[in-house]
């Protein structure tokens, strides 16, 4: 009750402060919410790949993730043509494979690191959903045992999830990405990343124009391919990365895959790789990541992959970068994070907060930890950033794990964010203005 008042009596002095609270709900509350992973749409600000790519000339990412890995014979029949078109571009086979289950010792996952893939994780037994009949521990253990598994590869260091069946059924679920993927395993090993909700253009995005999202009888291009009415495993017009529950990206994944596609119009169909290429297509419009899940379930033909990669490759050229799911998280740990990844050595919290500190619609950053205490700020005009100091702390290691410090932010104005800090060394209210965090002591 005493912490209660404490917060009620920050409120009301910033609200003196400020003139008046601007709203009734608080447009940041994601930063709080309980492993929402449905929070952004077309409205939402947005974390462009200029942001994070860190490489001048780029503005899309496309990531080709292969799901369900058991046989690397047959993943290597498969994936071969894919590889060495892929080789072509600039010398990588940028090809992220969601793995079941392998031996760790399999020489043939040591040639394809060297070629440049990234060897990424799926569940031991690939149950649908995860959390089914009841057993919790079960479920934790075909993730753990998996993340181990791929740990225990040899110069390996997996970074991204897909739950199974998440192009299909509603299998993500809160208490799996709070319970199990934000938490480390037994070996306390953990990722940093999953590509499990869908994305799915529409033709209400102001940017897309119509010829992308419509079918020539005015119906929506890519919402045909969702699975059934009830699915709800998805978010509209955002093909960014973004932030679940502060410990894990997620690199929503691109509509159509091959599984959708043969849903409804058969395997091997033409229009497929249409629909993918309309689709890499708009995210490059919108500066975003294409996340392409694939399979080598005859739902799709390796060499109608190859005729993705082309078109790609004929209609942008060097505007859009290959990568996999490990080059990604690199990227932004080191381009737009500072080396302060989301995720501390021991797993937990690591004090890094993605924010649209300015409210120009375009995220920013801030890192509040033992380590570093910076807010950048995207100037996209130049697309740099601008680094401002500032004093706030949003975690801090203990004996037991990273302490949380009681920093929450709220918009207190049109154009004025505020962070109210209730902590036992510092009970402050910090506004953000574009030159300072400005301190008002409470």
């Amino acid at each position: 009750m005493l912490r209660l008042c404490f917060i009620a009596s920050a409120i009301l002095f910033a609200t003196s402060l400020c003139g008046q609270l601007y709203a009734q709900t608080n447009p940041l509350a994601y930063l709080d919410h309980y492993a929402d992973a449905y929070y952004p749409g077309t409205d939402f600000p947005k974390l462009t790949t200029p942001q994070w790519i860190g490489e001048e000339g780029v503005d899309a990412v496309v990531t080709l993730g292969i799901d369900d890995m058991r046989d690397t014979a047959k993943y290597e029949a498969f994936l071969r043509r894919i590889l060495d078109r892929l080789k072509q571009i600039d010398g990588r086979a940028a090809v992220s494979i969601m793995t079941c289950k392998i031996d760790p010792t399999d020489p043939q996952l040591q040639d394809w690191l060297a070629e440049g893939l990234s060897l990424e994780t799926h569940t031991i037994a690939h149950p649908c959903p995860c959390l089914q009949g009841g057993d919790f521990a079960k479920a934790k253990a075909t993730y753990d045992e998996c993340v181990d598994m791929m740990y225990a590869v040899p110069g390996n260091h997996p970074v991204a999830f897909r739950f199974p069946c998440m192009d299909s059924k509603n299998t993500p679920s809160p208490r799996a990405f709070a319970e199990i993927i934000n938490k480390t395993t037994g070996n306390g090993n953990f990722l940093q990343a999953s590509t499990s909700v869908v994305n799915v253009f529409k033709s209400n995005d102001p940017q897309l124009p119509q010829k992308l999202t419509l079918n020539a009888d005015g119906s929506e291009r890519f919402e045909r391919y969702i699975p059934f009415e009830s699915f709800v495993n998805k978010i509209e017009n955002y093909p960014y990365p973004y932030v679940i529950d502060r410990l894990c990206w997620e690199f929503p994944c691109t509509i159509p895959d091959d599984w959708q596609a043969q849903n409804i119009q058969q395997p091997n169909n033409p229009r497929t790789v249409d629909d993918m290429v309309a689709a890499i297509d708009a995210t490059v419009i919108k500066q975003g990541i294409a996340n392409i899940i694939f399979h080598p379930h005859n739902w799709i033909r390796n060499d109608q992959m190859v005729a993705v990669i082309d078109r790609v490759q004929e209609h942008h050229g060097r505007r859009v970068k290959f990568l996999t799911f490990k080059e990604c998280v690199q990227r932004i740990n080191d381009n737009l994070l500072l080396g302060q990844p989301i995720r501390a050595a021991d797993g937990g919290d690591n004090g890094v907060r993605i924010v649209d500190l300015n409210q120009d619609g375009f995220l920013d950053v801030m890192i509040g930890n033992e380590n570093l205490k910076v807010a950048r700020i995207w100037q996209p005009a130049t697309k740099t950033w601008h680094d401002m100091p500032h004093d706030v702390q949003f975690t801090r290691p203990s004996e037991s794990g990273r302490i949380d410090l009681g920093v929450r932010f709220g918009q207190l104005s049109p154009d004025r964010i505020g962070l109210l800090v209730n902590n036992e060394k510092d009970q402050a209210i910090y506004q953000y203005t574009p030159d300072e965090f400005v301190r008002t002591s409470l």
